[in-house]
């Protein structure tokens, strides 16, 4: 099984890294590459948009699961810009020493979602032991997502049923779960509240307490690749200014804020 999850993540890191340089080798200007949380697809791409509207430089996003993404960046894919959904992930290109900024630029909030109708009649996290509930969306262990979802089920003393129980289904990010939701293949899973503005067939049914997992944060990095890119530097600065900050609104999103050097290796 540790194997299969190894070959599977560098299949992913290689697919990733030969997207990018598929990109980065493209006619024209060189835009700048955004590597961004899954969660963050919608948004980050509407804002390119409008960036690219007043500015002369253009942004790629290159959507992942936030772990897959930093391994790429890690492995050398020419990315200028990581948004991750985690911490976690930022502090590991960190201690690579590719990180030229960083910031703590938003927040979210982690959900309990069926299809629609709720056909499996789940209101609350207990009702997931109910028999009607076969399986169970949530992110890979090692995505944000779905470690926020493990810390949460284990927290309430449902995660090692579930588990042993063969109830959870993984994805390989966010919104791979919430795919097996709207498509109706699994009867709940956990997303993050932003994520149910994405889908079409998927309601929400509870909103899990902060205190039951890591507080979600998501970090935006200048890649030390991206310090010779101009509209890296500049979505960088776009990104905290206010008119993203209506963006993140629209998008269900909470800005936070605080730039500050990567640390110092040891």
């Amino acid at each position: 099984m540790r194997n299969r999850t190894l070959h599977r993540w560098l299949a992913a890191v290689l697919f990733g890294f030969v997207v990018l340089s598929s990109q980065v080798n493209a006619d024209g200007p060189k835009p700048a590459l955004l590597s961004a949380a899954a969660s963050t697809k919608d948004l980050m791409e509407s804002l390119a948009k409008d960036f690219a509207k007043t500015s002369q430089g253009t942004i790629k996003i290159n959507p992942g699961a936030s772990n897959s993404l930093a391994g790429q960046i890690i492995a050398g894919a020419p990315a200028d810009l990581f948004l991750s959904a985690s911490p976690e992930w930022a502090d590991k290109v960190d201690a690579a020493k590719l990180s030229a900024k960083r910031v703590k630029l938003l927040t979210n909030k982690l959900v309990l979602v069926v299809p629609k109708g709720n056909p499996a009649g789940v209101k609350e996290p207990k009702d997931l032991n109910k028999s009607a509930v076969k399986r169970i969306a949530l992110a890979g262990e090692k995505v944000p997502a779905g470690k926020y979802a493990d810390q949460a089920l284990a927290k309430l003393g449902l995660l090692e049923g579930l588990v042993k129980e063969k109830k959870v289904v993984r994805g390989q990010d966010v919104r791979t779960a919430l795919a097996y939701v709207e498509r109706g293949e699994v009867e709940a899973g956990i997303v993050y509240s932003t994520d149910v503005l994405a889908a079409k067939n998927v309601q929400q049914v509870h909103e899990f307490d902060p205190v039951l997992h890591d507080e979600i944060v998501y970090v935006l990095v200048l890649l030390k690749h991206g310090e010779g890119n101009p509209a890296a530097k500049e979505f960088f600065t776009y990104l905290q200014s206010a008119g993203a900050a209506e963006a993140f609104e629209k998008f269900g999103f909470e800005r936070l804020g605080g730039e500050r050097k990567p640390a110092k290796q040891k």
